[in-house]
């Protein structure tokens, strides 16, 4: 009997998932980016977007990704995510664009650094480490500035 209880609480947990993916909302997959000086530009452009109110728009961040949350956009609550960012962010703003259904997240560069591309391509896990060991060095320098 316990064999089968097992079984049965292993078909709720994958049913679950289903019930995670609409907690956490559908995934927005289309969006552009640019790379400024001091910020990385992230649009993204949903029908409907206009009239969805500020309150409704959460962003949260850490130092190598972002999460956007629409709570509801269209009648569905919407959501936009990237990790492993290229290089490390120290925060992120909103910004809107009336008329346009576009919203702008602005990520605010950690170090002045050109970036080639937005998310950090996985494989080289020896350079990863080392590219994390470089932006702690340049962390303590700002330490030091304040």
């Amino acid at each position: 009997d316990d064999a089968k209880s097992g079984k049965y609480n292993w078909d709720d947990a994958k049913s679950g998932k289903d019930a995670d993916k609409d907690i956490q909302g559908e995934a927005i997959t289309k969006y552009s980016w640019a790379d400024g000086k001091k910020l990385v530009s992230i649009y993204i452009e949903l029908e409907g977007l206009d009239d969805v109110p500020d309150d409704a728009l959460v962003v949260d961040s850490s130092e190598n990704a972002v999460t956007l949350t629409i709570s509801a956009v269209g009648g569905k609550k919407r959501r936009f995510a990237v990790s492993n960012l290229q290089e490390e962010i120290d925060g992120v703003k909103i910004v809107r664009k009336k008329g346009k259904n576009t919203v702008v997240l602005k990520l605010q560069k950690k170090e002045e650094a050109p970036w080639r591309q937005l998310v950090e391509k996985s494989g080289g896990g020896g350079g990863d480490d080392e590219g994390g060991m470089g932006g702690m060095g340049g962390m303590g320098g700002m330490g030091g500035m304040g």
